[in-house]
């Protein structure tokens, strides 16, 4: 087993096509099936389910991803390290974050990448979701870590997934829906709503309305509180309820708030981590590597609970 074989395997199981893979590859497709097959046979599993009509991650092909995408990050970053360390690499990465999108995995991540690279210097800088996507295009930050739907408005913007994440509607636990089997979107029409204040953040903001009006409504707003932690606590007051990322909040929420998945492509959002497309600090792939890994046992441990759904009808209006 070596490192190509790795990166056919993750190719393969990212695509489920052997054929798209092989272009990707610049391989025949007869090449990358005797590399599985190879692969497939000195871990004595099957990676995956083919027919004539599909391929299909195994279970054991799945957790095999997960170590495989690992061990191809961690090759990565010891050639990175290996190379920086022989020419006595230093420099400075400044850091721009959110104010709570990021407590769960970013102590985690200063700390790793200040013991690897104890020659760079890490500067952090915590910013609201506007102030962040100016700080990127200025060039005052070299790593914005965001969520991706605060920068769909920014060309020169470009940005890596960190783990992907699902809108939820959140509500206190003793809100008169709280215990719903599920909701209908008719309910939430009578609703106050709270969102994050369109001063800090225009695209939440605008997102939370589109993500409404595609399911047949409008929001009807009460509060506009300028940190997503004083949001929270409204809600938890019974104030309203709110739209929120299920994994970047999850975390530092109450235990007495309850979360409502949204269905749908559109609730489906990423963590980030975004630098301006002309930035050529060479800090930026070592972070980015670290970033990974910091977020890998995050990915790990915390899958979407079997929360309660919303629910709408076959073609789209609510319920």
């Amino acid at each position: 087993m070596d490192l190509r074989q790795l990166e056919i395997f993750v190719c393969v199981a990212e695509r489920l096509n052997f054929t798209e893979s092989a272009k990707y590859l610049y391989l025949t497709q007869s090449a990358v099936s005797l590399q599985i097959a190879d692969l497939e046979k000195q871990l004595g599993v099957k990676l995956f389910a083919r027919n004539t009509h599909s391929v299909q991650l195994t279970a054991a092909g799945r957790v095999f991803l997960q170590e495989a995408k690992f061990i191809i990050a961690a090759m990565e970053e010891a050639l990175m390290k290996t190379r920086h360390t022989a020419s006595g690499f230093e420099g400075t990465l400044k850091v721009g974050f959110l104010e709570s999108h990021t407590k769960h995995f970013l102590p985690k991540l200063v700390k790793d990448f200040r013991h690897s690279y104890p020659r760079i210097k890490i500067l952090l800088a915590q910013l609201n979701w506007g102030d962040l996507n100016m700080a990127l295009e200025h060039g005052d930050v070299d790593i914005g870590l965001t969520m991706s739907v605060s920068l769909q408005n920014t060309p020169r913007v470009v940005w890596q997934p960190l783990y992907q994440d699902v809108e939820c509607f959140v509500m206190s636990d003793d809100h008169p829906l709280a215990n719903q089997s599920h909701l209908d979107f008719a309910d939430l029409t009578r609703e106050p709503f709270i969102v994050l204040n369109r001063q800090v953040a225009p695209c939440p903001y605008d997102f939370t309305f589109q993500l409404c009006a595609n399911r047949g409504f409008t929001p009807k707003v009460v509060e506009r509180p300028y940190l997503t932690e004083i949001l929270l606590t409204l809600v938890e007051c019974g104030e309203g309820i709110a739209i929120l990322p299920y994994f970047t909040t999850k975390p530092y929420a109450s235990p007495s708030l309850r979360f409502f998945k949204l269905e749908g492509e559109d609730a489906c959002v990423e963590m980030v981590a975004s630098w301006k497309r002309t930035n050529r600090n060479r800090s930026i792939p070592l972070f980015l590597n670290k970033a990974k890994k910091a977020v890998q046992f995050f990915q790990s441990t915390m899958e979407l609970p079997d929360v309660p759904e919303c629910k709408k009808t076959k073609d789209g209006d609510p319920v």
